[in-house]
């Protein structure tokens, strides 16, 4: 007899899946960073984890199925290991809480419960997606405002940190706390609302999701964030590419979507370059003369006076440096990983090792401050973790990609844009980790899309394709 029921534990995981992704939303919103709603949602993410765990651990054999676990299991332990031989550091505790947040981004949203059907797990998909559309959508037209109203505000958090809401250095802030990060859940959130609009009935439900593309699209362009657009026109290029391969097109077919597709990066690409040209510079002056009248008069420096000057160093470097100082920070970083390459600097210790055995590298020594992450995931992974964490992460990917291949003749017709849209965002968080600490490290909404949808993608190759040998066997078969 079991001592809990299954359906307790769903509820465990809905609970849990929905309350990571506020989280995740809270982090990145500049208003909810430093209110008390943050820490009530940890508290309540890590209660609601513990409580999901143990009931997963009941029914162990439900999720054992799960592609590459054992994989992730072994990152875990890399992990443990980057702490314990980094520990002189002083930092174990607060690695130790980063290694429980990651094994909930495997164990509790990546791994999926084989028993479940595909159905089950396509509702689980449209709540959480409408939580993101929506949430994007508000966030989206706030921040649109802003930039009408002309709104711009700076502060200090308790941790002393400093925090920007409006429009600022010529790009849409809105309400997060980074506009690269609005941008990318923008680019998400576009995606998904396109799928809804194609799967849903209903002249208004389709005026709705059009109207939400239009203020992600908005946000998108004055964000000024070129790691989103990367991210929209690479997932929109997979849509099409999937959709025409999917269908069986023929090579000609196959050519008039990549054609189809040129034309679209080339016309976004064009005409949010013109908008960011014609509109943002203009309300950057109306900006520049609002923050000099309420400047004036005052004889003590304010936070918005010396944000101005940083502001000008901002923008020339910019200029100077289209990477925006990325370059010069992935090479610090692989000087890092150099120094102690096989288990890495651990997470937390990363700077104070650095301070200690690279006094002199630029991750120390810049004008932006120092950083505590190299703007790449994959280049995090290699320093925290060294080429040990590493070759186990990118195992994993390969062996994903595997799976992710082999079960593609398995999706049915009416699966198609369910399959497409789950990769789509995958593929938008996996190019974000290019240039944002995102995906692994942080309680992001990137962090949720990526090990949430990759865990939907591997359940329907599992209940779809079965385990690597029956897809094998099944591929002879045909």
């Amino acid at each position: 007899m079991r001592l809990i029921k299954k359906d307790y534990v769903r509820i465990l995981e809905w609970s849990f899946k929905i309350t990571y992704l506020l989280l995740g939303l809270a982090t990145f919103n500049v208003f909810l960073y430093s209110s008390p709603i943050q820490p009530l949602l940890v508290k309540l993410c890590l209660v609601l984890g513990m409580l999901t765990l143990l009931g997963r651990l009941i029914f162990f054999r439900d999720y054992i199925k799960t592609p590459g676990w054992i994989v992730l299991g072994l990152f875990c332990a890399s992990f443990l290991l980057s702490i314990i031989v980094n520990r002189s550091y002083g930092q174990a505790a607060s690695d130790l809480k980063w290694l429980i947040w990651t094994g909930m981004l495997f164990f509790l949203l990546y791994a999926c419960d084989s028993s479940r059907s595909v159905q089950a797990y396509k509702k689980e998909f449209t709540v959480v997606a409408h939580i993101i559309m929506i949430y994007g959508a508000l966030s989206a037209a706030a921040g649109l405002i802003m930039m009408k109203t002309l709104y711009y505000k700076a502060w200090f958090t308790g941790d002393g940190e400093t925090m920007f809401a409006g429009f600022r250095w010529e790009r849409l802030w809105g309400v997060y706390t980074d506009p690269n990060y609005g941008g990318v859940l923008s680019t998400a959130a576009i995606l998904m609302c396109l799928y809804f609009l194609l799967e849903k009935k209903g002249l208004l439900k389709k005026i709705l999701y059009i109207i939400m593309i239009v203020l992600n699209c908005g946000y998108l362009v004055f964000s000024d964030s070129r790691t989103a657009e990367v991210c929209l026109i690479a997932a929109v290029g997979f849509w099409f590419i999937y959709s025409a391969v999917m269908k069986k097109s023929k090579i000609k077919g196959v050519c008039i979507s990549l054609v189809v597709m040129a034309v679209f990066a080339a016309a976004f690409l064009g005409g949010s370059s013109y908008l960011k040209s014609e509109v943002s510079t203009q309300v950057q002056k109306q900006m520049d003369i609002k923050l000099k009248k309420n400047a004036a008069g005052k004889p003590k420096q304010t936070l918005n006076d010396q944000q101005t000057r940083h502001d000008k160093s901002r923008k020339q470097g910019v200029k100077d440096d289209f990477s925006s100082g990325r370059i010069a920070l992935w090479t610090g970083g692989l000087e890092v990983w150099k120094t102690k390459p096989v288990l890495g600097t651990g997470y937390n210790s990363f700077l104070p090792f650095v301070k200690d055995r690279l006094p002199d590298s630029y991750l120390i020594n810049n004008p932006q401050g120092e950083y505590v992450s190299l703007h790449n995931t994959y280049l995090n992974i290699l320093a925290y973790q060294g080429i040990v964490g590493f070759v186990i992460y990118a195992a994993f990917m390969i062996l994903v990609l595997i799976r992710w291949w082999r079960g593609q003749r398995f999706v049915k017709a009416e699966d198609r844009n369910y399959i497409a849209v789950l990769s789509a965002c995958v593929i938008i968080a996996a190019i974000s980790m290019l240039f944002l600490l995102d995906g692994l490290y942080t309680n992001s909404p990137g962090s949720f899309a990526l090990w949430t949808f990759l865990g939907y993608l591997m359940h329907y190759t599992v209940k779809e394709g079965g385990s690597f040998v029956q897809i094998q066997e099944n591929m002879e078969k045909q």
